[in-house]
């Protein structure tokens, strides 16, 4: 039987024709149709992949590690756990509920979102990035006191773990003659409140200031003389920042997707979000998000598209000619990895299409790595992960 010494193997190829898979000339190569278990080396050698076997039988899902510390997550059941990547030892963390979680590094802490909201890790325990809005407090007229007569708005805000949540509604309250106003504060049922802060105008003025601030044990308030007002409220008509898909921190804001729409936080208050603004609208349900230098890889469902500009209030949406990606399927990876790329060292998006692997520089450009040999991948939803010196995707 006469025998085929083989050239230099380049890997698969289901699009070009069977007598294209073979490369004559000095460098001579081959492409296969289909490889199962088997590595191909920047040399053109094959090698066996390593077998895979059984690390824990508990039904981990959304496994992630962080590059902080490299502590690993993930959801069981309907809680959100810590993993102990070497002995596979749970440890309960907070419940997350039935859907997918998805984790990022912010602030030296892991921020989470999950169905049930957005939490955050700092090493000891888990608890809620966000603050509930207060309920309108009521305001009185309770009589003697040194008030001037006139009219007086008041609102308030909760204060947790530092920071402060949007504030409530506003009550008015109208003195007839120098009086006092008591206060009541609506009841407060999240654990992490340590404070009540209270704001109120100038006798007839209409910006509101901050006022006074109280242990949340108290119940209401007596103001019988005008207290020396401070700085003006900074989060009025705010809302507590949306939870969603596909959780990214970019330009000092938190991203976070649900269905067709693109959400993010006020600057720098990631717990906060303007729900009248901080949104962008997209025609198809979102795939992917990516944040790069120069904007965010966003993946629809039947191209992607990439929002460019540097302020959130002035971004334009360009379209690119890209098939179709799959749900999930995106990453981060230095350009350095990539040839086709001189990106001097930045950032680049990749994420999964039907024809192969596609990355997003971080000036906007696309380019599609493996249209030339590779067509015809469907999933519902895909995972990329870096493994080694290779992404690997794991489709469903």
């Amino acid at each position: 039987m006469p025998q085929k010494k083989l050239p230099r193997l380049r890997g698969m190829d289901n699009v070009r024709e069977d007598e294209e898979l073979e490369q004559f000339g000095d460098s001579a190569s081959l492409f296969v149709r289909d490889a199962i278990n088997i590595n191909f080396t920047s040399a053109g050698r094959a090698e066996l992949r390593q077998e895979m076997k059984l690390a824990t039988d508990q039904a981990l899902r959304c496994l992630w590690q962080s590059p902080l510390h490299k502590d690993c997550f993930a959801a069981l059941g309907s809680y959100w756990c810590k993993v102990d990547a070497e002995t596979w030892q749970i440890e309960q963390l907070i419940e997350c509920g039935p859907g997918d979680v998805f984790h990022i590094v912010l602030n030296n802490m892991i921020c989470m979102a999950c169905d049930e909201g957005l939490f955050v890790y700092d090493g000891s325990q888990a608890k809620r990035l966000t603050i509930d809005t207060p309920a309108k407090p009521n305001a009185t007229d309770a009589g003697d006191g040194s008030l001037p007569a006139s009219d007086y708005s008041l609102a308030i805000s909760w204060v947790a773990n530092g920071l402060e949540s949007a504030l409530s509604e506003i009550d008015q309250v109208s003195l007839s003659k120098n009086s006092s106003i008591n206060l009541q504060f609506p009841m407060c049922l999240d654990p992490n409140v340590s404070h009540v802060r209270v704001y109120m105008t100038e006798p007839g003025g209409g910006e509101l200031q901050q006022a006074i601030e109280l242990n949340i044990a108290t119940r209401s308030v007596m103001i019988a003389n005008l207290p020396e007002l401070g700085r003006a409220a900074q989060f009025q008509y705010l809302s507590p920042m949306k939870t969603g898909n596909f959780l990214r921190e970019w330009r000092g804001r938190l991203w976070a997707v649900r269905s067709n729409v693109l959400y993010f936080s006020e600057a720098m208050s990631y717990h906060l979000t303007d729900e009248r603004y901080n949104f962008i609208q997209f025609p198809q349900r979102i795939r992917f998000i990516e944040p790069v230098d120069g904007g965010i890889w966003v993946g629809l469902a039947d191209h992607v598209a990439f929002l460019r500009g540097q302020d959130v209030r002035s971004m334009s949406i360009e379209r690119k000619a890209s098939r179709a990606p799959m749900y999930g399927s995106s990453t981060l990876l230095h350009s350095d990895m990539i040839k086709e790329l001189s990106q001097g060292g930045t950032w680049c998006a990749v994420w999964l299409a039907e024809n192969g692997f596609v990355s997003g520089t971080a000036e906007g450009q696309l380019v599609e790595l493996q249209y030339k040999s590779i067509k015809g991948i469907s999933a519902e939803s895909c995972q990329l992960v870096g493994f080694a010196d290779r992404l690997v995707s794991v489709v469903n």
